[in-house]
Order: structure tokens, then sequence, then C-alpha cells
């Protein structure tokens, strides 16, 4: 979620679309309701539709990547605007944790830290230090074709171990196993941004119900087997579904008469990398002072959770960037 120094309108109003899905994904979830059912219907349509965030989050990151000239300074100023924000927000989950009832052993801290399971969306921010990391590398990478060529193939080999490994019945942690996914997300946005290719919209318009459709089909297929595991973006239907998000928001970012009525999109994207880290907090209140109930009307119950959570995102951002009126709000509290 690195923004770029380009404050372009309809990036931003991407980025704010984007954190708004990562929302719901990590709202009250029917995986375990009846698809004959309103909201086992509702969520079974309306999940697979938000299935593209991380993917998107991890192109534009490539996107936006300039080239590095001096890799120990890049190192210097990018590694601490990870890190720092990511140990804050992990001593603070922790800390919630505990106050919650939940133990807290040495194992427990040590995963923490370096897999990011003190709360479900920092993982992205241990992979994303590891691009970091690699990208002065793979920025040298993309004008070779060979070397380009297999990195992109990683997504492909990789998704089919993690097939064979998951029908034969064991898996391994969770999230960082797609690390090989999330990086040919990553070096795609640094292809592109290379060689500006172009893309028909045309044929991108009519790809993306087809994708979509295979999004729902491919879901129905795993759902019994594998229960919420099958709404995963990583998947070759979530992979093709993400993949032509992600280039027909680039077609689209070209247009010179870009859309900007939707600003408040665009105010949730300046600020997608708080709210990513702390919208977690606000749905755990939200949930536990308001219960769901079975004839609850779930998509209702989850758009109450995302204004409720990006309410208090902004109300908390506001609050920060008024007691510290200095680049220091952005390297402790990630605004």
């Amino acid at each position: 979620m690195d923004k770029s120094n380009n404050k372009d309108i309809f990036w931003q109003q991407i980025r704010g679309g984007t954190i708004l899905a990562v929302i719901f994904i990590h709202c009250h979830n029917g995986v375990d309701l009846p698809l004959n059912s309103i909201n086992g219907a509702s969520y079974f349509i309306l999940r697979n539709l938000m299935n593209f965030p991380v993917n998107m989050f991890f192109f534009m990151s490539g996107f936006f990547m300039k080239p590095v000239d001096d890799v120990k300074a890049f190192y210097k100023k990018r590694l601490p605007k990870l890190v720092i924000p990511y140990m804050f927000y992990t001593v603070a989950y922790l800390g919630m944790s505990a106050v919650f009832g939940n133990g807290i052993s040495v194992k427990r801290i040590i995963l923490a830290v370096f897999l990011g399971t003190a709360s479900t969306p920092l993982y992205y921010i241990v992979v994303l230090t590891y691009f970091t990391l690699l990208a002065p590398f793979l920025l040298k990478t993309v004008q070779s074709k060979k070397n380009s060529i297999i990195i992109m193939a990683s997504a492909p080999a990789f998704l089919i171990v993690a097939y064979a490994i998951r029908f034969a019945g064991t898996d391994i942690w969770n999230y960082l196993k797609y690390t090989p996914v999330w990086l040919s997300f990553y070096y795609l946005g640094m292809i592109i941004k290379a060689y500006k290719p172009a893309f028909n919209r045309t044929v991108l318009w009519i790809l993306l119900p087809i994708s979509f459709a295979c999004e729902l089909i491919s879901t129905r297929i795993l759902l019994k087997p594998f229960g919420v595991i099958a709404y995963s973006q990583m998947r070759f239907a979530g992979v093709f579904f993400s993949v032509i998000i992600i280039l027909l928001a680039y077609e689209y970012s070209k247009k010179t008469d870009k859309n900007d009525k939707c600003k408040w999109l665009a105010v949730i994207g300046d600020d997608s990398y708080a709210i990513y880290y702390m919208h977690c907090a606000f749905l755990m209140v939200f949930t536990r002072v308001i219960t769901f109930k079975d004839n609850s009307i779930l998509p209702l119950y989850q758009l109450g959770e995302i204004v409720f959570a990006v309410l208090m995102c902004e109300l908390v951002v506001f609050i920060i960037k008024k007691v510290i009126k200095n680049k220091k709000a952005r390297i402790i509290f990630g605004v």
C-alpha cells in the first residue's frame, strides 16, 4: 500500500476502493450459511466479487516503485516506514489479545514478529518487507525477458503445488506460503510501469464477467471440502479475476478526463495504510457490541462494520495528525 509521490486521484480512488474490499473480507462472514438463503447467497457473490485487493495492493506497490540508484539509501528510507509501524501494531494487537483473555507465550511473540500473526492483516507487511528488500534486484531484471518469464511463472507453478498439497490433505501456513504468487503481482506492476503496454478495454470488459464466473464456479466446487479457504484469492480463478481488474484499472488510469467525483474514496485511499493496520481492531469492537443475529440481514450488518471501521480509523488519523504535526506521525502510526 505504499503511496506514490504522484498524487493521481484515480489511483488514490483505486486504493480507497481496494481497502474497502479488504475490510469487507475481514467482516463477519457467511461461509457456513446455506447458499439457498439470502444471506448465504449474498455472501457467496459479494465475497467473490471482493476477491482482488491484496493482489491489487502488491501490483500497485511494484507499479509505483521508482528506480533505485543507491541500494543502501533506499533501504534506509523505505524499511523504517514498514518495520516501525509494523512493530507498533504487532505489540498493540498482542496487548489487545492479552486483555481479551488470550495467553501470550514466547512462541506466539516470535511468530507474531516474523510471520505477522498478531492480527490477520499484518502478514501483508511482512511480505511487502521481503519484496522491498528484493526491489533493487527485481528492477534490474525487468529488462531481461528470461528472468521476467521465470519470475512471472512462479505464480502458476506454485499454485499447482498448492493445489496438490491441499488435495493431499496437508497444508503449510495459510498466508506466507502464497508469497511466490504475490511476487508475480508485485513484479507485474514493475513490468507494466517499465514497458507501458496497451490492452484492449473491450476485450478486458468481456473477460471480466467470464473471470468472475470462474470465481463463482471454483468457489462452489471447493467450498464443501475446504470451507472458507475456497474463497482465497490464491486460486487460478482468483488470479485470473485479479489480473483482469488490475489491467482495467491500469487502462483507465491513462484517461485524461478521470472521474474525480468520488473524492471521498481518494481520502480513504490517502489513509489506506493506517486503515489497513487499524480496521481489524474496530471490527472486533463492533462485533462485540452488536452481535450478528440469525435473523439479521448479513450485507447490512457488514455495511455497518465497514462504515464503523472506516469512520473510527479516519477519526484516529485526524487526531494523530492534529497531535503530531510532522512526518513522525506517518513513521510511527502508518498514517
